[in-house]
C-alpha cells in the first residue's frame, strides 16, 4: 500500500497490553472526547471514531497537516500509549478487528464493538469519508475472516470465558440466585448463557426499566428489578455481575456494607472500564470481588489451535488491504479530478 495514500491515518491504542485497568478508567473520565472535539473545531483532525471496550479504548483519527501527535499526547496528559501511523495503521486496524490482536484470538465482540463505534460516529458526524472507507473494508475482513476461518466454532468469546470462570468458583449453579446489572451486549450475552443453563434463579436491572421489559420478553422467566432497589435485590443474591457504561460506581461500599455483614457469602463479577464496584466490597470476609484481569487464565486455553488457524488465514488480511488500496487510489483520483475541473470553471 502507498504510504501517500493512508498518511494521514493514526490510532491511538490504551489497551491492557500497556495501561492498567485503573490508567484506562482515569484517561475515560478526564474526557478525551472534548479534547477530539476542539481538534475537530480547529480543524486539526478531519474525523475520528473512539473505541471503548473492557480491554481498551482506540482512538481511529484523519489527521490534517496541523497535527501534532506529541501535542495530543501532552494535552491527554498520558505517555504510556501504543501509536500506528500510515500502512501500519491500516494493518492494525483490520488485525484488531479479525480478533489477531484480542487475548482470544478471533472473538467476535471486537467486531460488534468496533461496528457500534464507527455508527456512533456516523451518528454524530464526526467521521469522515476516509474513516468511512477504512471502517467499511475493516468489518467487511473482520466478517470474511470468522466466516472463512471458522475460528469461533468453540464460542471461546468474553460472556462465554466469564460464565466459564463464575462456574469455576461454584461446585454447582444450580439454584443460585444471580443479579445482572446492565443490559449491553456483554451483559445480554452473560444473561443469555445462563439463561440457557436453565438451573438458576436471574435478576437483571437497568436505568432504563423500558429496556429491562423489553428483555424480559425474550427471557420471561428472568426477574426484573428497578435500577434504584438493587441494594435490597442484592440481600437475596449469591452472585453479582455488574457491566455497564456508567462512568461513576454502580455499587458503593457505604451503601452496601451492611448487607455485606450479615453473613452470607456473595460473588461479585465486575466487567466494567470504568468499574462498577467499588473496590473495597472486596476487603468483607464473605464478599469475593473479581475483575477482568482475573479471568485472563481462561483466557489463555486453547490459543495453540486458534495461533494456527489465524496463520492459515492470514491471506485474507493481505487480499483485503490491496482491496483497500484500490479504493483508495480511487478516491484520490477522483478528488484530483473535481479539484482541476473547479480550477477550470473559476
Amino acid at each position: 500500500m502507498k504510504e501517500n495514500l493512508v498518511k494521514n491515518f493514526y490510532i491511538l491504542s490504551f489497551s491492557y497490553k500497556n495501561l492498567s485497568l485503573e490508567e484506562r478508567e482515569k484517561f475515560v473520565k478526564e474526557g478525551y472526547r472534548h479534547i477530539l472535539g476542539e481538534y475537530l473545531e480547529k480543524r486539526i483532525i478531519k474525523g475520528y471514531v473512539a473505541v471503548e471496550t473492557c480491554l481498551r479504548i482506540e482512538l481511529y483519527l484523519d489527521v490534517s497537516k496541523e497535527f501534532e501527535i506529541e501535542r495530543l499526547k501532552r494535552d491527554f496528559r498520558i505517555e504510556k500509549m501504543k501509536d500506528y501511523k500510515g500502512a501500519e495503521a491500516v494493518n492494525y486496524l483490520l488485525r484488531v478487528i479479525c480478533g489477531l490482536d484480542s487475548i482470544i484470538k478471533g472473538e467476535d465482540q471486537i467486531l460488534v464493538q468496533l461496528k457500534k463505534a464507527y455508527f456512533d460516529a456516523l451518528d454524530k458526524n464526526i467521521t469522515s469519508s476516509f474513516l468511512n472507507i477504512m471502517f467499511n473494508q475493516a468489518i467487511e475482513t473482520g466478517k470474511r475472516f470468522r466466516a472463512e476461518s471458522k475460528i469461533n466454532e468453540k464460542n471461546i468469546s468474553l460472556d462465554s470465558i466469564a460464565v466459564k470462570f463464575i462456574r469455576t468458583k461454584f461446585e454447582s449453579l444450580k439454584n443460585k440466585k444471580i443479579f445482572v446489572i446492565g443490559v449491553g451486549d456483554l451483559s445480554q450475552s452473560i444473561l443469555t448463557l445462563l439463561h440457557k443453563m436453565n438451573n438458576c434463579h436471574l435478576t437483571m436491572t437497568n436505568r432504563s426499566l423500558r429496556r429491562s421489559i423489553e428483555l424480559q420478553k425474550v427471557y420471561p422467566d428472568v426477574q426484573t428489578a428497578e435500577f434504584n432497589e438493587k441494594y435490597n435485590v442484592i440481600k437475596n443474591m449469591d452472585i453479582v455481575i455488574s457491566a455497564t457504561s456508567a462512568p461513576h460506581l454502580i455499587l458503593e461500599t457505604a451503601k452496601i456494607q451492611n448487607i455485606l455483614n450479615d453473613g452470607k457469602k456473595r460473588f461479585f463479577l465486575d466487567l466494567a472500564v470504568p468499574r462498577d464496584i467499588e473496590a473495597s466490597i472486596g476487603e468483607f470476609e464473605n464478599a469475593s470481588l473479581y475483575h477482568l484481569e482475573d479471568i485472563w487464565d481462561e483466557y489463555n486455553k486453547n490459543v495453540e489451535k486458534r495461533d494456527e488457524i489465524v496463520e492459515k488465514y492470514s491471506y485474507i488480511i493481505e487480499e483485503q488491504l490491496k482491496k483497500i488500496a484500490e479504493k483508495l487510489e480511487k478516491r484520490r483520483k477522483y478528488t484530483n479530478q473535481k479539484n482541476i475541473e473547479m480550477g477550470e470553471n473559476r
